[in-house]
């Protein structure tokens, strides 16, 4: 009878097992940081309420000028 030892087997499929969860944690959390870092971007600002008025402003006098 053959005897194997796996010893060897177990010890190697733990590091790469830790390789591997240590590559796809930081992948996640680089995409998670990219886009954390993206909503503070996207976040409207305080005098968009006044851009936006002024905006509408601008275009009623611009239908409101024209001679039709």
């Amino acid at each position: 009878m053959i005897k194997t030892n796996n010893k060897g087997i177990t010890i190697i499929s733990l590091l790469v097992y830790i390789i591997v969860m240590t590559v796809v944690i930081g992948t996640i959390s680089g995409v998670m940081k990219y886009f954390y870092k993206n909503t503070n971007e996207v976040t409207l600002s305080s005098d968009t309420a006044e851009q936006y008025s002024r905006f509408v402003a601008y275009i009623t006098d611009d239908i409101n000028s024209r001679k039709n």
